[in-house]
């Protein structure tokens, strides 16, 4: 029994979080700098270790992980570089990873902010699959957050995906209806290492353990969902958006001093219409909990083979025809026209068309060329979330990915993330280190007044992009506005032609 519930908590991985800490001098401290990272399932490392290990190390968040970290998760790469930096100028560094797997941004927020919180998603897999109770593993995470929070010089936030893939499945976990409950969750082991047969085998149990209360409203009902998905696709983007926005307001709530970096999305699926690997795994989950579901209702003797996937060319209509089917089995659900055997041929026949037909809103939703518009649009949210909040964006929208259904990054992936974290955030580590007293007109705060200043400044008030300007130290003549005033004063100093 024991060894099957760590096969389960293996195989969901639903609760993810490490951390590190990494020293920069053997003798005593006397400075130190503090790292902390936030994110989902992406940031933990979940599934970045050697096969064979007794379980994945982006489990449980707890204390005992904190000298045990996942050690190529781009948190701790991160933080051994860090080290480097912090033995330059004789600061002790830690990096502590609270980044949690199957955490939305809305669950961080209300982490955060809210003693006893736990995430939803996760709870409910664990106290369906290990057993009732056994979510109480979630309850330290608040007290955790805010020992390690408030302490930190830098904050690293990449949260969004899980706000967007759980847009979809949070409000199945959380229906009356069976068939979306029990699906949601066999999509959810598939995504978090199952096996399609695996995952199927898993919510057929549930299906079957409900078969007294599944109607036919509950198979028109949950058609109808998946057939609105396209719809609200766009939406789901937004909300996450405003849930990433919510993590940084408590973040600066809590710790107002600490240099925030927001790490945008990457496309874990390329740019294509490759459906070999991470579209037909969750097809095959879907239709075959659906056929199920149908199966369990009205007694039919139905199975789904193997499924044509065939790259949709009319979107629109492919989802009014599967709403069109949802309709057709509810009004046979209380036509009494219909004998028990005529009603079981007739659902039969269109629980056959339906299942072929769930193909497209999840190809929809996990196609790389689908996908890919939802991704960029979440990435200029957070831009625009940056900019507002006076935080730094890191984008990582182009690291390697793998075509599958995993959509966590490989080894390489999370070192990527590490360059592009590292090169985003290191003029204002080294700042903290390394405090100088600011020099008027070094505009681009590297320590020296150049030329390099004078053309940031040129561009800046030309309105085209530079990669940073600090805005008071480029007011030259302190008089509370930037202009060409100023450029000027600058240009003339380096000339020696002060006036």
């Amino acid at each position: 029994m024991v060894k099957r519930i760590l096969s389960i908590i293996l195989a969901i991985a639903m609760l993810g979080s490490t951390a590190v800490i990494v020293a920069s001098a053997e003798e005593a401290p006397f400075k130190t700098y503090n790292y902390v990272a936030l994110g989902d399932s992406i940031a933990a490392g979940y599934g970045l270790t050697a096969p064979g290990t007794a379980a994945d190390p982006a489990l449980i968040l707890s204390r005992d992980l904190i000298a045990d970290p996942v050690q190529d998760a781009y948190a701790h790469v991160f933080g051994e570089r860090l080290a480097e930096i912090g033995s330059e100028y004789g600061y002790t560094t830690t990096a502590t990873n609270l980044s949690t797997t199957a955490y939305r941004a809305e669950d961080v927020t209300k982490t955060i902010t809210t003693q006893g919180y736990k995430g939803a998603v996760a709870t409910y897999i664990l106290d369906t699959f290990v057993g009732s109770g056994t979510s109480d593993a979630l309850l330290p995470y608040h007290d955790i957050f805010n020992e390690y929070l408030p302490d930190a010089d830098m904050i690293s936030i990449q949260l969004g995906g899980n706000d967007i893939v759980m847009g979809v499945i949070n409000p199945m976990l959380e229906s009356d209806n069976p068939i979306l409950k029990e699906t949601a969750i066999a999509i959810a082991l598939l995504l978090f290492g199952k096996t399609p047969a695996e995952a199927v085998g898993a919510g057929a149990k549930l299906i079957a353990r409900d078969k007294d209360i599944i109607t036919l409203d509950h198979i028109a009902e949950a058609t109808e969902y998946f057939a609105g998905v396209k719809d609200n696709a766009k939406q789901y983007v937004l909300t996450s958006a405003d849930h990433v926005e919510g993590v940084v307001d408590a973040v600066q709530e809590i710790n107002p001093d600490a240099d925030i970096a927001l790490i945008g999305m990457y496309n874990p699926y390329g740019n294509s219409l490759m459906y070999d690997g991470q579209v037909r795994d969750i097809c095959t989950v879907l239709q075959n909990m659906f056929v199920k579901a149908v199966d369990e209702a009205v007694d039919i003797n139905i199975t789904v083979g193997d499924i044509q996937i065939i790259p949709s060319s009319d979107a629109e209509k492919d989802f009014e025809d599967l709403k069109s089917i949802s309709y057709e089995i509810h009004d046979i659900a209380v036509d009494d026209d219909y004998f028990d055997e005529m009603r079981k041929e007739k659902i039969k026949a269109l629980a056959a068309i339906a299942a072929e037909e769930l193909a497209y809103p999840i190809q929809y939703l996990t196609a790389g060329k689908n996908v890919d518009p939802q991704i960029k649009l979440l990435n200029e949210k957070l831009q625009a979330i940056a900019e507002r909040q006076g935080v730094t964006y890191v984008d990582v929208y182009d690291i390697s990915n793998e075509c599958n259904t995993d959509p966590h990054p490989t080894a390489e992936g999370h070192k990527e993330i590490a360059d592009r974290l590292e090169a985003a955030m290191i003029k204002k580590i080294e700042g903290k280190m390394n405090p100088a007293a600011p020099i008027r007109g070094d505009v681009n705060g590297d320590g020296v007044v150049d030329i390099n200043d004078v053309t940031i400044l040129h561009r800046y008030l030309a309105n085209m992009d530079v990669d940073y300007i600090d805005l008071d130290l480029a007011d030259f003549n302190e008089d509370g506005n930037v202009d060409l005033i100023d450029a000027t004063l600058l240009q003339r100093v380096l000339a020696n032609m002060v006036g």
